[in-house]
């Protein structure tokens, strides 16, 4: 698909296309490049991380889809833009409140850029309307998450509640409906801009993704319903006449809930005593 658009620089939307893929390629490789300068690799270490996090993302679409050579091997423009971000960040000390906060919302317009690229790439190559969503996804986030497994950490879309995946998701569906319509040039910067503006949006409102925590009352309901039907079971013999009845198998908050009354350190025979009566034995 590279060879598509950037034979037809030209054209309004092939000009669009490579101008936003290669932002792309620049902002990630160059995050690529400071996070080698925080790790203190060479002059070596700064140019594959850079190049892995500018072109992973979009090299393993193209693997899926079938378009091989990928994309960033046909045209020379991909690597060179890659090392040029390596570059910057080996040369210049970016650091401070100022760049955190540039930093951010450079790996918003990632998202965006690269959900929208990425999305059309798998248009052409006649993907579903679901699967150009998944490519979206994969170009957006992918160069991140390869380059976050290569200094051994867990890719922070899975663990810190930002909104990448969302925003990419939302570009995706923008520009593929921009398409059906025949609105591509439009579709490419627009849906662009929605991705990074969900993005940057979420930040500033403190929007995140919810966790297991989210279906706590859900639990607590749950929990409200097993003892209301555990206390309408018949007793259970026991030789203990202070026993009464085993309800069900509590759950781990049952039991944390019985320990939080106990001040300092627990010892053995508390913990019992709280197993005790979280299992409803008195």
């Amino acid at each position: 698909m590279a060879r598509m658009y950037f034979d037809n620089v030209f054209t309004a939307v092939g000009f669009s296309f490579a101008v936003l893929d290669l932002i792309g390629v620049f902002l990630n490789a160059l995050m690529g490049g400071l996070v080698a300068r925080r790790m203190r690799f060479d002059a070596v270490g700064f140019m594959l991380i850079s190049i892995i996090s500018g072109m992973a993302g979009g090299m393993i679409r193209d693997a899926l889809i079938g378009s091989t050579p990928a994309a960033a091997l046909q045209n020379p423009w991909y690597i060179g833009t890659a090392l040029v971000g390596s570059l910057v960040a080996f040369a210049l000390p970016l650091e401070g409140r100022a760049w955190e906060l540039f930093r951010f919302h450079g790996d918003m317009v990632i998202v965006g850029v690269w959900a929208v690229t990425g999305t059309v790439t798998a248009l052409h190559a006649n993907v579903t309307w679901f699967g150009c969503i998944l490519m979206g996804v994969l170009t957006a986030t992918g160069g991140m998450v390869i380059r976050e497994i290569m200094i051994g950490q867990i890719p922070s879309i899975l663990v810190d509640r930002q909104w990448y995946v969302v925003p990419a998701i939302v570009a995706s569906i923008s520009v593929q409906l921009f398409y059906d319509v025949g609105w591509e040039s439009a579709g490419l910067a627009v849906s662009a801009l929605l991705g990074i503006s969900l993005g940057v949006a979420a930040h500033w409102l403190h929007w995140s993704v919810p966790g297991a925590e989210a279906l706590a009352p859900v639990d607590s309901y749950f929990t409200r319903v097993k003892r209301k039907v555990g206390e309408k079971l018949p007793p259970v013999a026991s030789g203990d006449e202070t026993a009464t009845t085993m309800v069900s198998a509590p759950t781990r908050k049952d039991v944390r809930d019985e320990l939080a009354a106990i001040d300092g350190e627990v010892t053995h025979d508390e913990f019992v005593a709280a197993l005790y009566r979280a299992y409803g034995l008195r």
